[in-house]
């Protein structure tokens, strides 16, 4: 007890005093200082390091003291353990005051690391690290506007470079929530979401054009969650934004930029079909042809019942997307297309074109099985074999559910509806056709199933 009393009163002459340096200290060319300090230095610093990596900060804290009042550029290893000596402080401290007092310690902390570290380590990130302290220390009596200010400085420090990746959530939050408690800060908070949604969207690709696919799924989470965030804030309705972008998109009709954002967040809460959007979308295919001008041309057209002009320039939209996921999504477009206009064999051409860009696309092989359930009863001259052409359907089912597990609860749904359709034993015997044998289902399918009974 004693000796943490000791290292208590220590600490609050520590946070009471100001770093200061010794005249003549030198942080480039002396970091350790010269002669006797130079000894004391090193002597302090291996000090400091045997006990803090025992998780003795108790033990830590006077030679971390010495070390960062007299020689601060000598290792960074006084800022990874300062903070930690100080959390353990507040941790088992009563007094708001002293408690208080080791807070803005460890913020010190972090500031001093970047007078002495910012080159080695990102300004950004070692902000990001204050503030998740910050968070830590104040709990529920976190000030929003304290992490806003920042990691908005962090973030436009390192942009889509952040690292940690979870700054961008934690930012985009404390905007939220600054927002949520006064509205004025509504503008704010919508100019906020589209700098971060941007950021994230280039941190993908960044990520997996280096092959980091880990990064990049969780960067895909990070940017899920803002996106819901921002359609479920009040802030991110149709309504909204096109009052928001309504009149500044004449004026910025030469800004290919700013057109892309415009699409991008009118499509992220699904305003695709709203004037504003075509609009935006008629410049930007004016300036340069671009996936987000062809996809805003294709959906005005398709609004407007030109299903010819809809379906070329979604295949546009595809071929210029560099997102395949995406690409594919707007073949599927041209798939529905020509289904709902009941061109069966284009729709299901259309669907195989949207799994050369995303192999994965359950979608695509559902509404392949779709189709060919759709014109069962007109594929056999003998109805009775209607039942074998729902084979060939849950075959497609089948092969959605095991390329794509997000569709799986309605691949299944399907599986047994079509089953139930399947020809009985009764029938088939009747007719010569065994289980397990192969069936060629004729015309526009053209394909070799195996039987199944019911």
């Amino acid at each position: 007890m004693r000796k943490i009393l000791l290292s208590g009163l220590a600490a609050i002459v520590v946070v009471a005093a100001a770093s200061a340096q010794k005249p003549g200290y030198d942080p480039v060319k002396s970091p350790y200082g010269h002669g006797e300090d130079s000894v004391n230095c090193r002597l302090n610093l291996s000090l400091m390091q045997t006990s803090a990596k025992a998780e003795d900060y108790n033990g830590a804290l006077k030679p971390w003291m010495s070390v960062y009042e007299n020689c601060p550029a000598s290792s960074k290893n006084i800022y990874i353990y300062g903070p930690r000596i100080f959390k353990t402080l507040y941790a088992s401290e009563t007094d708001a005051a002293k408690k208080k007092e080791y807070l803005d310690k460890v913020m010190e902390i972090y500031d001093t690391r970047i007078k002495y570290y910012g080159a080695d380590d990102a300004k950004g990130s070692i902000l990001a690290y204050k503030t998740y302290d910050y968070i830590e220390l104040m709990g529920e009596q976190t000030d929003q506007a304290v992490v806003y200010n920042l990691l908005n400085e962090a973030i436009e420090d390192m942009k889509d470079q952040m690292n940690p990746l979870d700054a961008y959530s934690y930012f985009i939050v404390a905007s939220l929530n600054e927002y949520l408690s006064d509205n004025s800060k509504k503008d704010r908070y919508i100019s906020d979401y589209f700098k971060v949604a941007g950021y994230v969207d280039q941190a993908i690709v960044n990520a997996r054009s280096a092959n980091d696919e880990p990064n990049a799924d969780y960067l895909a989470q990070v940017k899920e969650g803002i996106v819901k965030g921002f359609i479920n804030s009040g802030a991110g309705d149709c309504k909204t934004l096109t009052e928001y972008y309504g009149d500044k998109v004449e004026p910025n009709k030469g800004d290919k930029g700013f057109l892309n954002e415009v699409l991008d967040a009118l499509a992220s809460i699904g305003c695709s079909d709203a004037d504003l959007y075509f609009t935006a979308a008629e410049h930007l295919y004016l300036l340069e042809p671009s996936a987000n001008a062809a996809l805003g041309l294709a959906n005005k057209n398709l609004r407007d019942k030109d299903y010819d002009t809809a379906v070329r320039y979604y295949g546009d939209a595809a071929k210029m997307e560099t997102d395949k996921v995406k690409a594919s999504d707007y073949v599927m477009q041209i798939a529905g297309i020509f289904s709902n206009q009941r061109n069966f064999a284009r729709a299901r051409q259309a669907a195989y074109d949207a799994l050369e860009y995303n192999p994965s696309n359950g979608e695509a092989y559902i509404l392949i099985a779709q189709l060919y359930a759709s014109s069962a009863a007109n594929i056999f001259p003998e109805r009775e074999k209607a039942g074998l052409v729902y084979l060939a359907a849950v075959d497609k089912l089948q092969k959605a559910r095991s390329v794509d597990p997000s569709v799986a609860g309605k691949a299944n749904n399907l599986i047994n509806s079509y089953s139930a359709a399947f020809m009985d034993t009764e029938t088939a015997f009747m007719m010569g056709i065994k289980a397990g044998e192969a069936v060629t289902i004729p015309g526009w399918i053209g394909e070799t199933t195996t039987v199944r009974l019911r």
